[in-house]
């Protein structure tokens, strides 16, 4: 994935590559459930449609996208979300029918990241590994009404023939105010300028630091590589805080990852400010590859 795919700027505009403007979300549906340790209920939002072209000339057919988003809610605290990629029936889109969800990130336009503070506040975000982010009891994710929320994406095909998708995900919500808020995370191996880095045949490891600005209890971490990602770190003062291992699986012919592995705590760990961190990412690619990923995103009740 580029940088330019993973930055959802003000007013959604892309830098560096050309999107294509896709529709925002266009259906949601609750059903109630339970989740931090208050009532909460599940709204389904999905984002789309997108038409992916069809794979050719030994090469997946390729579709960025960006365009607004819609949430789950004006006024609530998020306290878990699942995405997925799916067809208009509901079904899961997956590689052994073609389509790959490469990635997405939702941003709040409304708000600045908090270690590149030249990016908006990305909230959410996956790969084909599609993780089910779910916050220790009694924390959330804060919306607020004046919140802009926009959503990038890169989809890629398989299948000769095109397909039609959405990006859909499982919001679990609480009333506004009922939990901790945690603030998003976003430790990226590239730094704040570039998330591709380039690695080499056979193993590798690539880091990047950041010394915190800001005090606070870790709550939630999770991983995202690249196939050929063996597992990546995030540390505090050189202190392991959680390692994300990639597990594999074959599907559409391919040794691709299938699941990206998630650390909760409360705390994982205790930050401070003056406090190192760092991203450390394993590789150990069959081939050289120019644009691998490696970002660990976690969550901070400050």
């Amino acid at each position: 994935m580029r940088r330019a795919l993973l930055l959802v700027v003000s007013v959604v505009a892309a830098l560096v590559l050309p999107f294509f403007a896709s529709g925002s979300a266009v259906a949601a549906s609750a059903s109630t459930g339970q989740a931090a340790a208050v009532a909460a209920q599940t709204v389904t939002v999905k984002y789309g449609p997108y038409t992916i072209p069809g794979a050719a000339f030994g090469r997946p057919g390729d579709l960025p996208a960006f365009g607004s988003a819609a949430k789950p809610c004006d006024s609530c605290d998020i306290v878990g979300e699942k995405p997925d990629l799916v067809y208009a029936d509901g079904t899961s889109a997956n590689m052994d029918t073609g389509p790959m969800l490469h990635h997405f990130v939702i941003g709040n336009n409304s708000a600045r990241d908090l270690v590149c503070p030249a990016d908006p506040d990305r909230l959410w975000a996956s790969g084909n590994e599609r993780t089910d982010k779910e916050l220790p009891d009694g924390y959330g994710v804060p919306v607020r009404t004046t919140d802009r929320w926009g959503i990038i994406t890169e989809l890629m095909n398989y299948d000769p023939a095109p397909k039609t998708v959405y990006v859909s995900i499982d919001y679990r919500i609480a009333p506004a105010g009922s939990t901790t808020p945690v603030r998003s995370l976003w430790m990226d191996a590239g730094g704040c300028l570039t998330s591709d880095y380039a690695v080499p045949a056979g193993p590798s490891v690539h880091s990047w630091g950041w010394t915190s600005t800001v005090s606070g209890k870790l709550v939630f971490a999770n991983g995202h590589q690249h196939d050929g990602g063996v597992h990546v770190a995030l540390t505090d003062n050189d202190a392991t805080v959680c390692d994300s291992v990639a597990e594999y699986t074959e599907m559409g012919g391919m040794n691709t990852i299938m699941s990206m592995g998630v650390c909760t705590g409360d705390p994982l760990a205790i930050v401070h400010a003056g406090d190192r961190l760092a991203v450390n990412s394993y590789y150990d690619s069959p081939t050289a590859q120019r644009d691998v990923m490696g970002i660990v995103h976690a969550y901070l009740a400050l």
